[in-house]
């Protein structure tokens, strides 16, 4: 269900650009037409848009919320700032937009219907005005930001913690943007112990892999943990181990996902 709700995440965000492109081509294309008329038709095609950009933003807004509900993100700090971001940057440019657009077309009609109470050079500098190009620069602005929150998820300082009183021969680590939340961990020797793996990655494969660290006494692989995709959860049985110094891997992601465990 998690990447159903992901998949209308992605549909919203798709329709929400294609709406909100109508608008921005029709913000340049304003600087450079002068006939009132067509201004009006223009202006009334960019408003003929606004309600597709409605349904869209609700559509990623509904599919973001449970998406981060099923992938348990809400303890995460990048979705909080995606979430600040997109509202208050929507907010901005409505005030920033409406007003512009309400006075453009305003004058628009009084001209196209005879009026003279504004000249025409007084008309191209309203159309000139660089309101516009301030709207969309803060609109593409806050999109690379909310991209990049999205593809990298720093916590900003927000995130789940991970357990720190676990039951005797027990050991935990979750698995966090392609990296383990620990590059070390400690079990007891002589006595089978159990990993609790938290893949917190959604739709990334992760696992827990015990290997002999170069020139230990061991030269065998350990121990092989079942390869889950995130969100998941798994115990794993690790068997009784000689004290010593072994590494902890994913096998996926050998090179960015690898620690030290003490067996002592």
């Amino acid at each position: 269900m998690y990447r159903w709700w992901v998949f209308l995440h992605i549909v919203g965000v798709f329709g929400f650009l294609v709406a909100h492109g109508v608008s921005v081509a029709i913000t340049f294309q304003l600087r450079t037409e002068r006939d009132p008329r067509r201004i009006g038709d223009l202006l009334a095609l960019s408003g003929s848009s606004i309600r597709a950009f409605y349904v869209s933003l609700l559509v990623l807004l509904l599919g973001g919320v449970v998406a981060g509900f099923l992938g348990e993100w809400w303890s995460e700090g990048w979705i909080w700032a995606a979430l600040a971001v997109l509202i208050l940057t929507s907010i901005a440019m409505l005030l920033l937009a409406r007003p512009y657009y309400r006075r453009v077309g305003l004058v628009a009609r009084a001209l196209a219907g005879g009026s003279e109470a504004v000249s025409e050079e007084e008309f191209d500098r309203i159309l000139r005005s660089r309101r516009p190009i301030t709207v969309a620069v803060l609109g593409f602005g806050a999109l690379l930001v909310i991209l990049y929150l999205m593809m990298f998820k720093p916590t900003l300082g927000l995130s789940a913690s991970t357990t720190s009183d676990q039951e005797p021969g027990q050991v935990a680590v979750a698995a966090r943007n392609i990296a383990f939340d620990t590059d070390r961990l400690s079990a007891p020797a002589s006595q089978p112990f159990t990993i609790a793996f938290d893949n917190q990655d959604a739709g990334v494969p992760h696992n827990v892999s015990i290997y002999p660290q170069p020139g230990g006494a061991q030269a065998f692989q350990v121990f092989v943990g079942e390869i889950i995709t995130g969100p998941d959860e798994l115990t794993y049985e690790v068997p009784a181990q000689p004290p010593g110094t072994y590494s902890f891997v994913c096998d996926v992601h050998p090179v960015q996902m690898v620690g030290t465990l003490v067996i002592e």
